[in-house]
């Protein structure tokens, strides 16, 4: 059974981001310039994702495509972003993360409604 995302409240009684651990998650250790990829659950339509990374990683995410590590001294247009730490994702999204060197990342899913 997912977990859905569900605030904690601090001693004041204020939402606090303190969601319960989840039951969708996943980790990875990267071998360097080699893609892996996570479907998102289907049993919700919408989810939060939470990444997670090694110190000092650099690991490059995309939800649209296979991600990329940057090439060139330029900048230029990337379907991948540096080290996310949370996003919003709709069931069945293929996450695809990278890194140049060996990285190790965690992906962890919250259900929202």
């Amino acid at each position: 059974m997912s977990t859905m995302l569900n605030f904690g409240r601090d001693v004041q009684g204020y939402n606090a981001y303190a969601p319960k651990p989840s039951t969708d998650k996943y980790s990875t250790t990267l071998a360097a310039s080699t893609a892996a990829t996570v479907t998102v659950p289907s049993n919700f339509e919408n989810w939060i994702v939470v990444f997670s990374y090694s110190p000092s990683s650099s690991v490059w995410v995309s939800f649209t495509t296979t991600a990329a590590v940057p090439a060139g001294a330029t900048l230029a247009s990337s379907g991948s972003e540096l080290n996310p730490a949370a996003r919003s994702v709709t069931a069945g999204t293929v996450i695809s993360v990278i890194s140049s060197a060996i990285a190790s990342v965690g992906v962890t899913f919250y259900a929202v409604s």
